[in-house]
């Protein structure tokens, strides 16, 4: 049995029993609320990401009928992103008629605090596993997420498995102010799970988005057994994976469920045959995941490319934005990579650019500013950013240092030079 057979085993059985549900359920929904580490980011509308959600999850849940049935579940909300938590998740507030939990969603929902990782695969698992004991039709999944899966497994093959073992279940997803890898990756979840994508960027769109998604009826129902019926038998298609943008080294292609690899893709051969299904492919550390290829089509992927001007000999570490793992490193010999069109951080020394978002078939050049000091002593002079901490340092050996747009401070014999670091500014300091 694959991994994904044990899900829809348990799926399956838990469709039938329903031993907690009564006989004649209307609608049952299963809302996954999104509190990783990127939901305190803030956005235009000034309040974070989390608290917004918070407001759309009360507006909603204020306007619902009482005899709709709902949970609430929560990931990312235990653990700091420091400890790499992929179970982090929560069933705060099991199913019930809203008359019954709408006060213990609402207190549960307001005390959540967005600290850890995104574990949408396994969260999906979970949650089709509660709503799959309900007997209601349809059985409602709606996730609400700000960024792509920061764990193993791959959430759309995961969908996909779900709902071809539950007729009646339907997954929508809702992209957060979301990058493309992540918008991508949660279309391809509703895609195969009978849902719809809601794109939102404030806690009024994000609310009208949850409006719609529990105003969602019943799947038609399969043909019933005996109906009479002509089958027709066609030899699968394979299709075809193509990719613009290949690095020269070249990017794995691998089966999202099985993990095993099937070729790969460069500028030599940026496009392979493969048989319809769902496929990961690496950049760097990096991949990117749930790329779905159907039969008789060509799927292209466009990553981006990243890259720095004045790029350190030492190097230059890309990190994930949201969890900060290292996916690859760029120096001034190479000073350009591919990447997933997503968000990024980058170390110059030890001073981070964050935030560095980057889509499909983007160039980014990253043009950090320089502090160059003339007649620096040779044990180094330290140059300190606006916490007080020491980010980098220039010596006769090195007497430049590139930096991240920002203030700063060089420390030159006693003395502390301010220096407010524009993108591109080359600021010189002469020591006599």
């Amino acid at each position: 049995m694959s991994r994904y057979g044990a899900v829809v085993a348990c799926l399956v059985a838990g469709t039938f029993v329903g031993a907690n549900a009564p006989a004649h359920a209307a609608k049952s929904i299963a809302l996954i609320l999104d509190a990783s580490g990127s939901m305190n980011a803030q956005l235009p509308e000034g309040r974070t990401r989390i608290d917004a959600a918070k407001a759309a999850v009360e507006e909603i849940v204020n306007k619902m009928p009482p005899d709709v049935r709902i949970s609430l579940r929560a990931y990312g909300h235990q653990s700091p992103t420091s400890k790499h938590d992929c179970k982090d998740t929560e069933l705060m507030v099991g199913f019930d008629g809203l008359a019954a939990n709408k006060a213990s969603i609402l207190a549960k929902a307001r005390g959540i605090r967005a600290q850890g990782y995104t574990p949408i695969t396994y969260v999906i698992k979970l949650a089709a596993e509660d709503v799959g004991k309900e007997n209601a039709k349809p059985r409602i999944v709606i996730l609400v997420s700000d960024g792509k899966e920061t764990c193993e497994g791959d959430p759309c093959a995961t969908a996909k498995a779900l709902a071809d073992a539950d007729a009646s279940l339907v997954v929508h997803t809702i992209g957060f102010a979301v990058d493309a890898a992540a918008k991508y990756q949660l279309q391809c979840i509703a895609r195969v799970a009978r849902g719809k994508y809601y794109d939102a960027d404030s806690a009024g769109k994000l609310a009208a988005a949850l409006g719609e998604a529990v105003k969602t009826e019943a799947p038609p129902p399969p043909p019933p057994h005996g109906t009479n019926t002509t089958i027709v038998v066609t030899a699968p298609k394979p299709g075809r994976l193509a990719m613009k943008n290949a690095n020269i080294m070249g990017h794995g292609v691998t089966e999202a469920e099985t993990g095993k690899a099937v070729g790969s893709l460069s500028p030599i051969s940026s496009s392979i045959e493969l048989p319809a299904g769902f496929y990961n492919v690496a950049l760097g550390k990096a991949v990117w995941k749930s790329i779905e290829v159907k039969p008789g089509e060509t799927t292209t992927i466009e990553p981006a490319v990243l890259e720095i001007k004045n790029a350190s000999i030492s190097g230059h570490k890309v990190l994930d934005n949201e969890t900060e793992e290292e996916i690859g490193g760029i120096v001034s010999s190479n000073p350009r990579m591919t990447v997933l069109p997503s968000t990024f951080a980058v170390t110059f020394g030890k001073a981070l650019w964050k935030d560095i978002e980057i889509k499909a078939g983007e160039r980014k050049v990253l043009n950090p500013g320089t502090i160059t000091v003339n007649g620096a002593s040779i044990t180094g002079v330290p140059i300190k950013d606006a916490n007080g901490e020491t980010v980098a340092s220039v010596s006769p050996i090195g007497k430049w240092a590139p930096l991240p747009p920002g203030k700063y401070t060089v420390e030159i014999g006693g003395q502390k030079v301010p220096v407010d670091l524009a993108e591109g500014q080359e600021a010189t300091i002469n020591v006599q």
